[in-house]
């Protein structure tokens, strides 16, 4: 059956290939879309060699339409097909329907409640000492390391979220650099670099589960006041949490408190090279400003990219015909540069306000870990700025290749 509109009569990139990505967001292939067809069929041609082509999927591009979508889990379902882009079906689809992502309410709203406690509004106050040590500890190797120049995402993006998420999780500060090795593989499973087969894929997914199942038996036996202690004696309407939506909670934090942190710190050192009105704006009082400018950050640099769900039943979205069961695609990069939202949105402004983007998601489906990533950003560009107040991008990010999570694998800087 005809679509229509089709994304491919307006723009000529492809959204559905992951080294779309690698260079940065396709800006002006969103706003065309933004203003000529914000509801936009696009196609699905085989990403890999000897698969078919797929389905095809529904672009969702602006602010509101977004916001709309997210509010509405009974129209616009992560449950029914998941919250990747990816097609999956069976035990895989089953699986991820365990996934706090991968579910709609009420179920959703019963997890999410039975896990949420250790992310309100005190986690700042009790982490916030902790951070603070971590990001001297990662500044103090970074001057040990006594090189003028070196990689931001390697040294300092990468290091501080991974130590943070060993402490949460009461594991090894040592065996972060595996959760880093796992993460690249996952996010980057379309990514040459990291082998960029399903085969990858699924053997560090399969080592990362392997792991956390051994860490989830280890907290059983000998709890302590670390994250996944929390989760073994939490429970979900009366009945606790079993192994595998242990192992998949584990799995979620893993990627989640990672790479979306790793993310938005390189893509703050960007906005620092890009805009140096606005860093010496900031660097005038980085009390008064620091908030601002990590909103401001995390609206032009996306974590995120994008997210998937599904139509539960037909319905009419911005003059296209979305029928039951077809793919929907939330864009968040191109909802925070929409124009009707947020004036002149090329335009990097830390004083902006009020800064309603969707970075950390909308709806039933805002990231739980928000205050964590928060912190960590303010934190370590506190500490930076004050260490490093000459920092400079010497050469531009090279990022994985993911319609997914905006993954940078390397930023060069030079520190003095």
């Amino acid at each position: 059956m005809a679509r229509g509109p089709h994304a491919h009569d307006f723009i000529d990139v492809n959204l559905w290939d992951p080294a779309t990505f690698a260079a940065g967001m396709p800006d002006d292939a969103f706003a065309t879309l933004r203003h000529k067809a914000p509801v936009a069929w696009h196609p699905e041609p085989a990403r890999r060699e000897g698969r078919a082509d797929g389905p095809g999927f529904w672009c969702i591009t602006t602010h509101a339409d977004i916001k709309a979508v997210s509010n509405d889990p009974s129209i616009f379902s992560s449950h029914l097909g998941g919250f990747t882009a990816a097609d999956i079906a069976g035990p895989v689809l089953d699986e991820t329907r365990l996934n706090l992502m991968g579910m709609d309410p009420p179920d959703h709203t019963a997890f999410r409640r039975s896990i949420r406690a250790p992310f309100g509004p005190s986690i700042t106050t009790e982490l916030g000492p902790v951070v603070e040590g971590f990001a001297a500890e990662v500044l103090d190797a970074v001057d040990a390391h006594g090189e003028s120049e070196l990689d931001f995402v390697e040294h300092i993006a990468s290091e501080l979220p991974l130590l943070t998420l060993a402490h949460l999780l009461g594991v090894a500060a040592e065996d972060r650099h595996l959760f880093y090795d796992w993460s690249n593989r996952i996010i980057g499973n379309h990514d040459p670099e990291f082998g960029g087969s399903v085969r990858d894929f699924l053997k560090a997914k399969d080592e990362l589960f392997a792991y956390g199942g051994s860490v989830i038996a280890a907290k059983r036996a000998e709890p302590d006041d670390g994250l996944v202690s929390t989760f073994v004696h939490a429970e979900v309407d009366g009945e606790p949490l079993d192994d595998q939506r242990l192992v998949l909670l584990w799995f979620l934090l893993l990627i989640a408190g990672n790479e979306t942190t790793r993310s938005s710190l390189t893509g703050s050192m960007e906005m620092l090279n890009e805009f140096p009105d606005q860093r010496e704006l900031l660097m005038s009082d980085l009390d008064a400003h620091m908030a601002g400018f990590i909103e401001e950050s995390l609206r032009m640099t996306n974590p995120v990219i994008s997210f998937r769900r599904t139509a539960a039943r037909d319905i009419e979205l911005n003059g296209a015909r979305i029928e039951a069961g077809d793919k929907v695609i939330l864009w968040y990069p191109s909802a925070n540069r929409d124009e009707t939202i947020f004036d002149e949105p090329e335009r990097f402004d830390l004083t902006r306000s009020p800064n309603p983007h969707v970075a950390f998601g909308f709806g039933t489906h805002f990231c739980l870990g928000a205050r964590v990533g928060r912190l960590q950003m303010a934190v370590m560009l506190r500490h930076l700025l004050t260490r490093f107040p000459n920092i400079t991008v010497s050469a531009p990010a090279d990022r994985a290749h993911s319609i997914f999570l905006n993954s940078p694998k390397r930023l060069g800087v030079r520190l003095r």
